[in-house]
């Protein structure tokens, strides 16, 4: 082997060892991908009962309803 070819080697070895990180990553991204995408789909439904609900919103569920009255064991300083 001539000098000249051994630069040419190591380029070309290191594209396919970059070549081969990005597609792990894209592989690790969509492996992700999928199990958010499970998760949100098994995830048990929320309660939408009593005077506190939890509703569906855009990010998420958020609660929602009534607020429950204060204990009558307070003052009106907010302590008991």
């Amino acid at each position: 082997m001539s000098a000249d070819q051994r630069p040419w080697r190591s380029s070309a070895l290191w594209r396919a060892v970059c070549c081969v990180g990005r597609a792990m990553v894209h592989v690790h991204d969509e492996q992700l991908y999928a199990w958010e995408a499970w998760c949100q789909a098994n995830r048990a439904a929320a309660p939408e009962e009593g005077p506190l609900t939890w509703v569906r919103a855009l990010d998420g569920y958020r609660l929602a309803g009534r607020h429950l009255p204060a204990s009558s064991g307070t003052r009106a300083g907010g302590t008991p």
